[in-house]
């Protein structure tokens, strides 16, 4: 049963962040009469998340408000909210719990250290422990969900696991699983999920946000973020370089071929960490490779002229090897290597896939 005009209207108002209402209204619409599974998919840095777990909390609230919208005052909303629902189990991976500060269960023989780079797979051991939540009866009563995120990060043995517990789940149960590359999960588990695409908000919408909000984020750190705002408030905190730091390595990729060795060995400085170093460069990449294509560039917008000119001295070829040889950076980008070692290599590839001799 569809909301009415003036529910879905309220329920777009009370959606974790503006741009998600229309799939909130979407989800609340199922209420009624839900599916076995939902299959939420986007783009990163857009509140994936959040919209499943909004949707979970108002399966979960005792006494729902007229649009389907949770409460937020009963016992199963504050159980929801800190994570210990027991009709409400959350299959996160380490990097995901820990983002939303909700529990993560290790396996038995799970190292922990403060050092260890926190995974981002959804991991067997996790899966299988569905087995004893599903074969429980709810707590109240009422309904029961599974929210399983980052669903395009389970990989084939617990993917398997997964789609197993899925074929035959109890009437009062449903699984909510959130995904932003929905190419990457199962088709069989696609298949047996009713699909809600959320799509990117308008510049105007986030932009918009940021100003009500009172943010520090604008137009550059938008396009910086492909158009996800979310993405864009993150950016100031984690892999960005300084303003002067980015603007010394773009004045570089755009001389292209005219690029020297010389030229690469004296910008190094200590502010070209790899990380954000192999961000920026898989992000000239992708625009590069669209311009060649003829469509405009999503990251670099005020550059448009500067790739268009870099794309014409490079072969299709020659620029898909640098893209691999970029996301070979970024994959080893977290190891202890020798970050100017690394900047001396990517931009001598760099500079030999714009046609350099």
């Amino acid at each position: 049963m569809a909301l009415t005009e003036a529910a879905l209207k309220s329920a777009t108002e009370k959606a974790p962040y503006p741009w998600l209402g229309e799939a909130f209204g979407e989800l609340l619409a199922m209420r009624s009469r839900l599916p076995n599974a939902v299959l939420i998919h986007g783009a990163p840095g857009i509140g994936l998340f959040e919209l499943g777990k909004a949707f979970a909390e108002s399966l979960m609230c005792v006494s729902p408000n007229p649009d389907g919208t949770a409460c937020g005052r009963c016992q199963g909303c504050r159980l929801t909210s800190a994570g210990t629902h027991p009709d409400l189990k959350f299959v996160l991976s380490e990097a995901a719990a820990a983002e939303h500060e909700l529990p993560y269960e290790p396996a038995e023989n799970e190292r922990s250290s403060a050092t260890k780079k926190l995974s981002r797979e959804v991991r067997i051991h996790q899966v299988r422990a569905l087995a004893d939540f599903l074969g429980l009866s709810a707590h109240s009563g009422g309904r029961r969900a599974v929210l399983v995120y980052p669903a395009d990060m389970v990989r084939a043995e617990a993917a398997a696991a997964l789609l197993k517990s899925m074929e035959e789940p109890p009437a009062d149960l449903i699984f909510i699983l959130v995904a932003e590359d929905v190419d990457a999960v199962l088709p069989t588990i696609r298949s047996r999920s009713r699909m809600v695409r959320v799509p990117m908000p308008t510049k105007a919408e986030a932009l918009d946000w940021f100003k009500k909000k009172r943010l520090k984020a604008g137009e550059e750190a938008l396009a910086m973020a492909g158009g996800a705002p979310l993405a864009a408030l993150r950016q100031g905190q984690t892999d960005r370089l300084t303003p002067k730091a980015e603007k010394t390595l773009v004045e570089l990729l755009k001389k292209g071929q005219a690029l020297t060795p010389d030229d690469i060995v004296r910008a190094h400085s200590a502010d070209f960490t790899t990380p954000p170093v192999a961000l920026l460069l898989a992000r000239w990449t992708h625009d590069l490779l669209r311009v060649k294509a003829g469509v405009e560039p999503r990251y670099f917008t005020t550059e448009a002229a500067a790739l268009q000119a870099v794309a014409a001295t490079m072969t299709e070829a020659s620029l898909w090897e640098f893209s691999a040889k970029v996301l070979g950076v970024r994959r080893a980008a977290e190891h202890p290597l020798n970050a100017k070692q690394v900047w001396e290599a990517i931009l001598l590839a760099y500079r030999t896939a714009c046609g350099a001799k």
